[in-house]
This record gives structure tokens, C-alpha cells and sequence, in this order.
């Protein structure tokens, strides 16, 4: 198994609420029949546990989660569904941790990171842009799995997810699942710029308001567009 190189926040992340002890955790999806004990993640320390699935068809996508033996838990909720790589592997990142004051969400559950293969890119549909399959909220891969995008939205409560530009067929809620509950924000203020961020090997994602210096720049580069409500 390859070592990570995407973990360097793992540290900051992180905060001193204790693990949930239900290790060993194991991986399972529809690639082993969503059963047995072979594919038991490695425990790195401090509750983060990591996996490769090997043996997959590349471009292929499959839904798997982290369980317990006895699936008295799972994460995340709904199935994580997820691209293997050029070589026909899934690099996974567990995170045990309920707690974090890193700034990210889902800030009170555990996350599921996986590295990305790079073969889709990502953008943001909801209530402010209609839910559309392929929408003009197209996020930016700025490598390593973290893609970002600003825009200037009218005032209102959205709800919203991350999906795969151009299709529904992957997709992250409140948490790495496939099926996950919306996401939801508020913006207070017609114009007001909102900055999305997804962090797929951390399993994290964010909307948070830009400061006003940064959204003056930001306008003043002609790079974001007003939408409006449908």
C-alpha cells in the first residue's frame, strides 16, 4: 500500500475528543460483496485508518463504506461511491473522530476520504442554481484531490451538494456519501461571494462567506457571474 501524500493537515485537523474504539474497521462494498474480514483497514494512529482496494477495473465506480464486523457501525451513513484509479485501486482515508474544530465539515461525525483518480471534476448544484445535472457552478481542481470555487450568489436559504460536473452519478451531501442529506446555507446579502471547497482525501468539505477585500478583487478579475433563483 502507497503512502499518503495528502494528509498533511491530518494533525491540525484533528482535536483531543476521544476515538470511538470500534476498531478494527473493515472495508466492504459491492467489489467483495459487501462481506468478510479481508479487507481490514491499517490503524495509522490518533484515529485516522487507511485502506487500498486493489484488483478494480479502472474508470469503473464502486460504492463501499467503513464497517465494524458485525456492521453495528457504518461510515459513512449512506454508501461512499467512489472512481478507482489508472491501476484499479481505491486509496481510502478513515477518520474515527466525531469531533473537530478544523473549520470543516462534517464537523460531528467521522469522514471518509479517498484519493482522487482525477477522472471527473466537480461542481456545486442547489436551490440557487435550479439542482441542474450540469449548472454554472463549476469548482476548480487545484490539485491533490482539493477543488474550490467562488460565487456571487443572491440572498437566501439553499440547500445544495457537490456533484460531478455534467452528471448526478457521484455526488457528496453532508457527509461522503452518495446519498447524503443537502447541504445548507445562508446568504445574507445580494452579491455576497461564497467560496466552496471539497477535500476528498480528508473527506471534508466547506461553504464559508469571503471577506469583503477578497470579494472586491475578486469582482474586480470579471470571473463571477450573479445567478439567479429558478
Amino acid at each position: 500500500m502507497r503512502l499518503r501524500n495528502v494528509i498533511a493537515s491530518f494533525a491540525v485537523a484533528m482535536t483531543a475528543s476521544a476515538a470511538m474504539a470500534q476498531a478494527p474497521y473493515y472495508v466492504r462494498g459491492d467489489f467483495n460483496g459487501w462481506a468478510g474480514t479481508a479487507d481490514l483497514m491499517v490503524d495509522q494512529g490518533g484515529g485516522l485508518f487507511t485502506y487500498t482496494v486493489t484488483g478494480l477495473t479502472p474508470g469503473t465506480s464502486y460504492e463501499m463504506k467503513a464497517t465494524t464486523d458485525d456492521w453495528s457501525f457504518t461510515g459513512p451513513g449512506s454508501n461512499a461511491r467512489i472512481p478507482a484509479d489508472a491501476n484499479g485501486e481505491i486509496n481510502l482515508n478513515f477518520f474515527e473522530n466525531t469531533t473537530w474544530a478544523d473549520g470543516w465539515l462534517p464537523d460531528s461525525k467521522q469522514r471518509l476520504g479517498w484519493d482522487d483518480p482525477g477522472t471527473f471534476d466537480w461542481e456545486v448544484a442547489g436551490a440557487m442554481n435550479g439542482w441542474p445535472a450540469a449548472g454554472t457552478l463549476l469548482m476548480t481542481d487545484m490539485g491533490n484531490g482539493y477543488h474550490v470555487g467562488d460565487f456571487a450568489l443572491l440572498a437566501g436559504n439553499y440547500d445544495f451538494k457537490f456533484h460531478q460536473q455534467g452528471s448526478w452519478d457521484h455526488s457528496m451531501g453532508d457527509d461522503s456519501g452518495n446519498a447524503a442529506a443537502n447541504n445548507n446555507i445562508t446568504v445574507a446579502n445580494d452579491g455576497d461571494i461564497w467560496r466552496f471547497e471539497i477535500d476528498l482525501p480528508n473527506g471534508r468539505w466547506n461553504a464559508s462567506l469571503v471577506p469583503e477585500p477578497a470579494s472586491l478583487a475578486l469582482m474586480g478579475l470579471g470571473g463571477l457571474a450573479m445567478l439567479r433563483r429558478r
